[in-house]
């Protein structure tokens, strides 16, 4: 086991903020990846389509916890930018296929890859973006370590995939509780928030902070899901009492709707206080991580829990 990492100097916004430019010029290159051998390819639709949705923008928490644990942890610019585009490609292929399977016509604003496309090109589009993620990987410098990071990538994308499973489940399912949705928020969720870390942690050798990464990165998970549910209650509830979202307003308000007089108030307040309680408890995980590379994670569960 390595010794603890000694931070020399503290990646800064202006670092990070240069090496994002670079994650999307390498995750555009990935996507481009290979030439077709005939223009009139219909391959071309995919690469069109996954390329529209990475230029939609996005807030790139993943490559920012990549590329700022990574560097905390000693790997070069070049190493950091490998993972925080794996990450982040991961994350986005999970997205094109979510949207798909719920039927969402709108991300940031624009039209999404199923609406703009159709369906079969959005699943197209999705697993070039998986594909492209492992790619990069492969990429890292430390070839030693590549099999060990590529296995990572599939067990954290396999859970995503279990927890999406279990989401489209209890649709057609009413019922559910605090349990069920935290461990399907942990999976759908978690699995590729936690990866950035995990990816950092392997090559840089640190693997003795994985689990503690890892549980943090999942309590931040569901913090960040009860922030996204709070924002969205209005429109889940406009799809009518028959309607099966995963949303824990949703779930606290028919726990609460024969007991208060005010049950969305009172649903609203208790879902604030699960969220805190998990925000804290990420804050609280990551704080013990090495060298302050829980740094990052720190300031967006505080971020997160300002919402609450």
């Amino acid at each position: 086991m390595r010794a603890t990492p000694v931070l020399t100097t503290i990646p800064l916004p202006d670092q990070i903020s240069a090496l994002l430019e670079i994650v999307d010029r390498r995750m555009a290159e990935l996507v481009a990846l290979p030439e077709p051998d005939s223009a009139d390819l219909q391959a071309d639709s995919a690469r069109a389509a996954a390329t529209y949705h990475l230029a939609s923008g996005g807030q790139r928490v993943r490559a920012r916890l990549a590329l700022g644990v990574g560097l905390a942890l000693g790997l070069t610019p070049a190493d950091a930018v490998t993972i925080a585009a794996c990450a982040e490609l991961l994350h986005n292929a999970s997205l094109i296929h979510d949207d798909l399977q719920d039927r969402d016509e709108i991300r940031r604003g624009v039209k999404t890859v199923w609406a703009a496309y159709g369906d079969n090109v959005a699943i197209c589009a999705g697993d070039l973006l998986l594909s492209a993620a492992f790619c990069s990987l492969a990429r890292f410098s430390n070839a030693a370590v590549i099999p060990q990071l590529l296995s990572l990538g599939h067990t954290r994308t396999a859970a995503a995939i279990h927890g999406q499973c279990a989401d489209l489940a209890t649709k057609s399912d009413s019922t559910k509780n605090i349990a069920t949705y935290e461990r399907i928020v942990v999976a759908k969720s978690g699995a590729l928030l936690s990866l950035p870390l995990e990816l950092a942690l392997v090559g840089s050798g640190q693997t003795q902070w994985a689990g503690t990464a890892r549980r943090a990165a999942e309590a931040l998970a569901i913090g960040y899901q009860i922030v996204d549910d709070l924002h969205d209650f209005a429109k889940d509830t406009a799809h009518g009492p028959g309607s099966h979202s995963l949303n824990i307003c949703l779930m606290l308000n028919a726990d609460h709707g024969e007991q208060a007089g005010d049950a969305e108030n009172v649903s609203r307040d208790a879902a604030r206080k699960l969220g805190q309680s998990h925000l804290l408890a990420a804050v609280a995980l990551a704080e013990t991580l090495p060298a302050e590379t829980g740094a990052l994670l720190v300031e967006l569960a505080s971020r997160l829990a300002g919402k609450l």
